[in-house]
């Protein structure tokens, strides 16, 4: 091998670790804003124009039922 040869496969060399160090920087901050995303809750809200049901239950912060309506016979019902 020649010097011009070294000179542009160290070039190249040089070029190929600059590219590796940019996408593993990339990378890192793609997992970075992964996670961020997965940890950051929002509101658990639901919006919707109109919901239809045969059976309604409100729970509380911890999953318990606080009331419950039923639809029988045409009428709304609280159990």
């Amino acid at each position: 091998m020649n010097a011009n040869s070294l000179a542009q496969l160290e070039t190249r060399l040089h070029r190929v670790e600059r590219h590796n160090r940019i996408l593993l920087a990339l990378f890192c901050v793609m997992i970075g804003l992964a996670l961020m995303g997965a940890t950051k809750r929002g509101p658990n809200v639901i919006t919707a124009d109109e919901v239809r049901t045969n059976r309604l239950s409100l729970i509380n912060e911890r999953g318990n039922v606080v009331h419950e309506w039923v639809v029988h016979g045409g009428m709304l019902i609280e159990q």
